[in-house]
């Protein structure tokens, strides 16, 4: 068995993917899946060896922790569809200054509120985030009921259906977010380097530089 932890609304297309394939190549591993709110909790049930395998956005990942990158992608803002700027498909976060927005918990080592904070103060303003959401199906859900604007990532877009949401292409530059796979070095799991090898195989990703970088 492999046991993998994965945030919901970003990843659980890929998730997928990867499963069907271990069933079809590896019909005797059997794949558990745990829905993760955030990615950090995700990587630290790695580091404890509660699962096998964790799919985050870490800047950084600790000594003994494999990583490679599985998707880089873009940031996006959701706005309600009622929104002044919903038809323009990209926005400057200096067009949201004095905005309301909906975020993720600020905890230590979220990637999409560091972004937040680092845009909007670079934009001249200090973000007014009026609720937090515990995950990004809830976030949209809140964006599509006009609560404020929020800052996601392209595959929440990708995966996330509501009339009621836009997404813009967020044009400021920004420190780049990799979705992750991250595992022990030193597990010694016999299931686990065959499905690593097929994640390769059906994942589009490329080695991690910083797959051993401390933080």
């Amino acid at each position: 068995m492999v046991k993998l932890a994965y945030a919901g609304a970003s990843t659980h297309v890929l998730v997928g993917v990867l499963a069907r394939e271990v069933r079809k190549v590896h019909p005797g591993i059997e794949v558990h899946l745990n829905s993760q709110d955030f990615a950090l909790p995700a990587l630290a049930r790695v580091l404890r060896g509660e699962v096998d395998i964790s799919l985050g956005r870490w800047d950084f990942v600790p000594a003994g922790i494999k990583s490679r990158i599985v998707v880089e992608e873009h940031l996006v803002m959701a706005v309600p569809a009622s929104h002044r700027l919903a038809s323009q498909g990209e926005v400057r976060l200096v067009e949201l200054a004095g905005e309301p927005f909906v975020a993720l918990p600020p905890h230590e080592g979220s990637v999409l509120t560091d972004r937040l904070r680092r845009l909007s103060l670079g934009a001249g303003f200090d973000p007014n985030i009026v609720q937090s959401a515990p995950d990004s199906w809830t976030a949209m859900a809140l964006v599509g009921a006009e609560v404020g604007c929020s800052l996601t990532v392209s595959s929440v877009a990708e995966n996330v259906t509501d009339p009621h949401v836009r997404f813009l292409r967020v044009l400021d530059e920004t420190l780049p977010v990799y979705l992750r796979m991250a595992w022990r070095g030193d597990s010694d799991n016999p299931a686990l380097p065959p499905v690593l090898t097929l994640a390769e195989q059906v994942w589009a990703g490329r080695p991690d530089s910083l797959a051993s970088v401390k933080e």
